[in-house]
């Protein structure tokens, strides 16, 4: 086999497990964030105020 292809084999031999030991990594990580961050109660929706004395487009 030629240099080239015989290191695409490598790569590929190599960085396949890799690549899926990393993701495992990343996901137990992210996961352990979300444990510690909860998400907010994003409450009651916000007041929306309007000036009477402006007219809008089409107005």
């Amino acid at each position: 086999m030629s240099g080239p292809i015989l290191w695409g084999i490598v790569a590929l031999i190599v960085g396949t497990p890799f690549v899926l030991i990393w993701w495992k990594v990343a996901d137990r990580w992210a996961d352990d964030e979300h444990k510690r961050f909860k998400v907010k109660d994003p409450g009651p929706a916000p007041t929306v105020v309007k000036r009477s004395d402006v007219e809008g487009p089409g107005h």
